[in-house]
């Protein structure tokens, strides 16, 4: 390991310094087009002097407000001078509960779960290094501490100030894993499981049946995954029905056993003339499944399927207006939510079709992400989702059987 860490700090402060007051700054994916990340320190002396105060943005790789904080803390320690005692004054209550963690332990591999421990391992190789004696004590996040105060407002000063370029920090770690040339500074297991599911993902979008009648960029792939990965959903067997697993699978994949994917498997058995059985009038296929007029108009599977749609939509709307949104909805989101395409179901539109397989259109998507972070929505889109297959199921597909 080096004896010095380059590229963190260029600053070299005076050794009167005696407290830090940090801070950072993090605005996460909403109007932005990523997240932004900054962060900010105050070096002050014994009699409360301010000697330097500094503020900088850096990549938003693996963003979080969390990590903002600990590299105003890095960049502030990098600037010390040797064998420095130093109180660092921090209103992040996590921060100040992780440092036991890495600081007074031993590297082991368990702690490659942990996220930032690349900012961490490199924090304690500093203190290593430079010899110093650092203290952290909390701030009241509402105390109005004039230079705690001062330390915020530079921090959100570094989203809007074009001077500024972005700082990438040299990080010291006794293992420092890369994916295309960037450190992996998160869970080593997890990121290695999402680089598996999001390989699995990119071979399902690019399946030919994904794309015989309009483009694959119009679903929300990652939001469609995250709905059918739900284990505890996925395997709650209502009424006892395994099968109902087997169909929702057979209809993301449109294999289920139709009398036109019957006509194809075995058209030795099955007419290729032969009509839908229910009314007579169309080929069967699985979006005719849920449009079938019947014989009888009034119980017929598409006054069910417009019923179970439409359950949906309200469902989903209650939800969303009682979630918390990123900004305050405006009077028009109830009727624009409404006019989404995926909604039009008399006649169906291809992205209602879409959406009764389980495919989330993006247009449902990149509306409420205007007023909701991907997680809400996720969750919120996710178990009505299954409970209207479940319907769709009981009600449409085992009366036709």
């Amino acid at each position: 390991m080096n004896k010095q860490v380059p590229g963190i700090s260029d600053i070299q402060l005076p050794s009167s310094v005696s407290t830090f007051y940090i801070d950072g700054s993090f605005l996460p994916l909403s109007s932005h087009s990523i997240p932004l990340m900054a962060y900010a320190w105050t070096a002050i002396n014994s009699d409360r002097f301010i000697l330097k105060s500094h503020y900088n943005i850096i990549p938003s790789l693996f963003p979080s407000a969390l990590r903002s904080e600990i590299f105003a803390l890095l960049h502030g320690l990098d600037s010390l001078p040797q064998n420095s005692k130093i109180t660092v004054a921090t209103d992040c209550a996590q921060l100040i509960s992780l440092w036991s963690t890495y600081m007074d332990t031993p590297f082991i591999p368990k702690m490659l779960k942990e996220s930032n421990h690349l900012l961490w391992f490199s924090v304690q190789a500093i203190i290593l290094q430079k010899s110093l004696e650092v203290t952290l004590i909390e701030v009241p996040a509402h105390a109005d501490d004039s230079l705690n105060n001062h330390v915020d407002d530079l921090a959100k000063a570094a989203h809007t100030d074009s001077h500024l370029s972005l700082q990438s920090p040299a990080l010291l770690a006794p293992c420092i894993l890369q994916f295309n040339s960037l450190p992996v500074d998160m869970n080593i297991w997890k990121f290695i499981g999402d680089i598996f599911d999001a390989k699995n993902l990119l071979t399902l979008a690019l399946l030919p049946r994904f794309n015989l009648n309009s483009s694959i960029s119009n679903i929300d792939w990652a939001c469609t995954k995250f709905c059918f990965n739900n284990k505890k959903l996925f395997f709650s067997y209502r009424n006892g029905r395994s099968e109902f697993c087997a169909f929702r699978i057979k209809i993301l994949l449109d294999m289920l056993l139709t009398l036109t994917t019957l006509q194809k498997r075995k058209p030795h058995v099955y007419d290729t003339s032969w009509l839908c059985p229910q009314c007579n009038s169309s080929s069967e296929t699985l979006d005719h499944l849920w449009t079938c007029p019947y014989i009888l108009p009034e119980f017929s599977p598409f006054n069910t399927f417009k019923t179970l749609l439409l359950d949906l939509q309200t469902v989903y709307l209650d939800k969303f207006l009682s979630a918390t949104p990123l900004i305050s909805l405006p009077d028009f989101f109830v009727a624009e939510f409404m006019a989404i395409d995926c909604w039009d179901c008399d006649p169906p539109s291809p992205f209602c079709l879409r959406l009764a397989r389980g495919l989330i259109p993006i247009s449902l998507t990149g509306f409420l992400g205007t007023y909701f972070s991907s997680s809400i929505i996720r969750s919120i889109l996710d178990a009505p989702l299954h409970d209207f297959h479940f319907d769709l199921y009981v009600q449409i597909w085992l009366c036709r059987s």
